[in-house]
């Protein structure tokens, strides 16, 4: 009789590194460390609705060229972070920022945060500065409820379609003139590997968030706005800038950018930051 194949064992494959945070949540990161581990500063980076942590991924290794730690990590039901089937808001996504430090015993850091986790940033910023030496908000939103309709139709679609029906349509209304179609098939590709019921849970957290008490904030502050940004308008950001307390804050405005900032300029949002880092030391 012939002798059938015996199947092969499949090789094990590394765990990906994964932090227990407050108690119950798998938080997925990375953490890049400079070469000789002798950081000037510590960077945690926050992705904002449907994207995940390589949404800054040529941001923050520009950044460790420059001998800067960035700590990139998904939200929880975002990215490879599970969804928990727990309620979130702005406080408990900001709670889990603390927790990804504490995990990591990291002291204080630069908080860097696009679109809904600016709106985690700048709250970071006002209640935190034990924590945080400086806040970046790329494209901050600014939370209002004029906006509510608009996350929960985007709700009803995703529950009734999926993410295709997002991926088919946010990417050419929230690229700007100057995005390439290289922006607009990573961003498919962040949309599309969401879990439904976490990006439908992340937009009920941008309905519920009221607006930061940007009025206490002593850190700096730098707020990066895209000109052609739809999601985020300018007029929002420069309302947020005139209310934010520190005297050391500065808002700069991105020509041709959408939404998508660092798809669409990562080397313009490096420089920016570099350069804001430098004059605030």
């Amino acid at each position: 009789m012939e002798k059938q194949p015996q199947p092969q064992p499949t090789p094990s494959e590394p765990e990906m590194p994964f932090l227990q945070v407050n108690s119950y949540k798998r938080i997925h990161y990375t953490d890049l460390e400079p070469s000789g581990n002798d950081a000037r500063e510590t960077f945690i980076f926050m992705h904002g609705l449907g994207s995940s942590q390589n949404y800054y991924l040529a941001v923050a290794e520009g950044l460790r060229s420059h001998n800067f730690r960035c700590i990139l990590f998904d939200t929880t039901g975002a990215g490879r972070s599970p969804y928990t089937f727990v309620e979130q808001s702005i406080q408990s996504l900001s709670d889990d920022v603390i927790g990804v430090l504490d995990g990591l015993g990291v002291a204080k850091a630069v908080v860097v945060g696009h679109s809904m986790g600016g709106i985690v940033a700048a709250h970071l910023a006002a209640t935190r500065s034990d924590r945080v030496v400086s806040a970046i908000l790329i494209g901050p939103v600014y939370p209002s409820q004029s906006t509510r309709p608009i996350f929960a139709k985007r709700i009803e679609t995703v529950e009734k379609d999926g993410m295709e029906a997002m991926a088919n349509t946010i990417p050419d209304a929230a690229l700007g003139s100057k995005a390439s179609l290289l922006a607009k098939g990573f961003m498919r590709e962040l949309l599309l590997a969401q879990d439904p019921a976490g990006y439908c849970s992340n937009c009920r957290v941008i309905m519920g968030a009221e607006p930061p008490a940007y009025g206490t904030i002593e850190v700096p502050v730098l707020i990066l706005a895209g000109e052609e940004d739809k999601s985020a308008p300018l007029e929002g950001c420069k309302k947020m800038f005139e209310e934010i307390g520190t005297g050391e804050k500065r808002i700069v405005v991105m020509e041709g950018v959408g939404h998508w900032h660092c798809l669409e300029a990562f080397e313009e949002v490096g420089q920016r930051i570099l350069d804001f880092y430098h004059e605030i030391q």
